[in-house]
């Protein structure tokens, strides 16, 4: 029966209650749509100022000549800001803040990516990566030992911002997610060039490499503005969840991209003997096993090259490594959406929801 045919049967009244519901569904949505327009445009304000303490946190110590190169290339490598993204996001939770909280809300949002900026300089050195978001990283144009002391340099600023700005509740927060990164690249190293890797070690590894980061900036924006503690755990799963999403995604790109694409030479992690998941699935079917150990002596030998890279991707494929590991990103996206659910009404449930859509596509991984 069509909805005609369904409303010329309805009393007066049954048609007036259908109207009013729908009505008020309209209503909702719209109420919906406009409060997450609204957050879009006051978290798009808060980043602009957690773009401005970045840039104080990136200042040029006065000494010139490399020193200040290399803080300007930081300052001007325009990642996606994600992570404080997250921390001010996780942040509406909490109660009616003044324009003064705010204002250490995006200071400590500046200091979760100044963390993952020290990182990366750090990463690049052990992988000897010459590419970063398509320019040179800091590794390959000022060499090795600068770009040490450049990340140390960024740190030391993360523990004097903490200390000065009396970030003291969540300043042990920082400790942890630093620890666990330092733990998930020791664990990372440890398994580099080996074939006996297991997918719960690759979980450990990349909890410390990712999520652990994440983990810190949906929690540190939670406790700074004030969250219960019920809501602060679920905000921690939400940041725990999408770190591992995020990560896998960023494992499966690596098989379907390119270089132009993604900004760094693809299959890099494979080069370097280090087996990401869709690898670790691939490996579980026997025949694909077996091609993949001589590949992998291949990469130690640095007879890796361009036919071995489209081997490996074929391989990877065909034994359904990559399809496996989409399920499992998926799947942390759909935690991370249950924490969502769980958390208390507001507009920017609805940005977190289209955030972990947007982060949760990837092409041809099926």
């Amino acid at each position: 029966m069509g909805m005609s045919a369904r409303l010329s049967n309805m009393s007066t009244q049954g048609r007036y209650c259908l109207f009013q519901d729908y009505s008020t569904m309209q209503t909702k949505r719209k109420a919906g749509e406009l409060m997450r327009r609204y957050e879009e445009k006051e978290l798009q304000q808060e980043m602009e100022l957690v773009e401005k303490y970045l840039s104080e946190y990136l200042r040029d110590p006065g000494y010139g000549g490399a020193v200040g190169n290399i803080l300007r290339d930081m300052e001007n490598s325009k990642g996606k800001r994600l992570r404080p993204r997250l921390l001010l996001m996780a942040s509406r939770y909490g109660k009616d803040l003044d324009p003064a909280v705010r204002e250490r809300l995006c200071r400590l949002g500046a200091l979760v990516e100044l963390v993952h900026m020290a990182s990366l300089i750090h990463d690049d050195i052990v992988d000897d990566a010459p590419l970063r978001r398509g320019l040179p990283t800091t590794q390959s144009k000022y060499g090795k030992d600068m770009a040490v002391y450049a990340g140390d340099l960024i740190l030391s600023r993360i523990v004097q911002s903490l200390f000065r700005d009396g970030f003291y509740q969540v300043g042990a927060l920082f400790g942890d997610a630093v620890e666990s990164m330092c733990l998930g690249e020791l664990g990372q190293m440890e398994c580099r060039g080996r074939d006996d890797v297991t997918v719960e070690q690759y979980l450990r590894n990349i909890y410390g490499k990712t999520a652990a980061l994440c983990r810190l900036a949906c929690l540190a924006g939670a406790v700074e503005s004030g969250c219960s503690e019920e809501v602060q755990a679920q905000l921690e799963q939400l940041g725990i969840n999408f770190g591992y999403m995020f990560q896998i995604r960023d494992d499966l790109l690596d098989f379907i991209s390119d270089t132009e694409e993604e900004g760094k030479l693809t299959q890099m992690d494979f080069r370097e003997g280090i087996l990401t998941l869709p690898v670790l699935y691939a490996m579980q079917d026997q025949q694909a096993r077996k091609r993949i150990t001589g590949l992998l002596q291949a990469a130690r030998e640095g007879a890796f090259g361009a036919d071995q890279a489209r081997d490996l991707k074929t391989i990877v494929a065909a034994s359904g490594g990559l399809a496996k590991a989409a399920a499992d990103m998926e799947m942390y996206a759909e935690r991370a959406l249950q924490a969502i659910e769980t958390l208390p009404d507001h507009g920017v449930s609805a940005v977190f929801r289209e955030l972990l859509q947007a982060k949760c596509k990837v092409s041809a991984a099926g």
